[in-house]
């Protein structure tokens, strides 16, 4: 009884695999012929050739409007809710596909990004999450008490107030230290990929992140207090996200995943502290 049932269970899993791993499709095109309304050119297709006018290019309404606002933000193109919709139903396949030169169907990574950082940052700002300056490392104050150069501690007093805004601003922060999670990720996961396309990859990862850490710090009021560094999602969530990211995204099993996902987690942080405490090395030392 217990083999049937995980019999079942398997070939579900593989049925839900294979459906997860078919591609999105372009809109099909009909041969349905056009004149269009804005300079008169016939064509055939969805958008005129001569000056990008859609076929079914509709009067002014109140949902063409609230279109044109939230084009703003980048949720009035398809892609973009198509986007987000994958980045959660098939994420390793979906930055696969990207990869693959399917980018015309998926909003672009970068922009996606700094738009998911900056509602992270006003729901940051709504919910009244300020952090602490007195947790904020600052350089200058330990190079004094090892009685570095006075220009030393002048250069890392540029540095400083560099650190102090983006430890104001945590969803830039994320940014900036996703880079760590990028190399990290790169050695580890380096399987016929390049660093630029895992960089790609993460980015996507990034966005996927930046929606859950929002969503946490909306209906909660704070930052999960054991996270996946460097974002606002909750370790118990994020974990099993990233695992099901990589799971796609490099072909493989539960348990290869999960401790090639643990060991990234832990190479990030000690890239962290080992960029963090090459200055105060270097001037204890020399």
């Amino acid at each position: 009884m217990k083999l049937r049932i995980f019999d079942s269970i398997s070939q579900w899993w593989q049925w839900l695999d294979k459906l997860q791993q078919q591609p999105t499709v372009h809109t099909v095109i009909t041969d349905e012929q056009h004149v269009c309304i804005n300079c008169s050119t016939a064509f055939t297709g969805r958008f005129c050739p001569q000056c990008g006018l859609r076929a079914n290019q509709e009067r002014m309404t109140a949902k063409n409007v609230i279109q044109g606002f939230l084009d703003i933000w980048g949720f009035g193109s398809r892609n973009m809710l198509r986007s987000i919709h994958e980045l959660f139903w098939r994420p390793g396949y979906m930055m696969r596909d990207y990869l693959d030169g399917h980018q015309p169907l998926y909003y672009p990574p970068f922009e996606m990004l700094i738009i998911m950082t900056l509602i992270f940052s006003l729901v940051c700002s709504l919910r009244n999450i300020e952090p602490s300056a007195d947790d904020a490392f600052v350089y200058s104050d330990v190079f004094q008490r090892y009685g570095a150069p006075p220009l030393v501690i002048s250069i890392f007093a540029v540095i400083d107030k560099v650190l102090l805004w983006l430890h104001a601003h945590p969803a830039y922060s994320a940014i900036t230290l996703d880079i760590f999670y990028i190399v990290a990720s790169w050695i580890v996961f380096l399987r016929r990929m390049s660093f630029f396309e895992v960089f790609l990859s993460q980015i996507y990862i990034s966005c996927q992140m930046q929606i859950v850490g929002t969503l946490w710090v909306l209906f909660t009021g704070s930052e999960a207090y054991y996270n996946v560094p460097p974002f606002a999602v909750p370790l118990l969530i994020g974990l099993p996200l990233l695992c099901y990211d990589y799971a796609q995204l490099y072909r493989l099993h539960l348990w290869p995943t999960l401790w090639r996902t643990v060991l990234t987690l832990l190479l990030t942080l000690l890239l962290i502290l080992a960029v963090g405490a090459l200055p105060i090395l270097f001037v204890k030392i020399f």
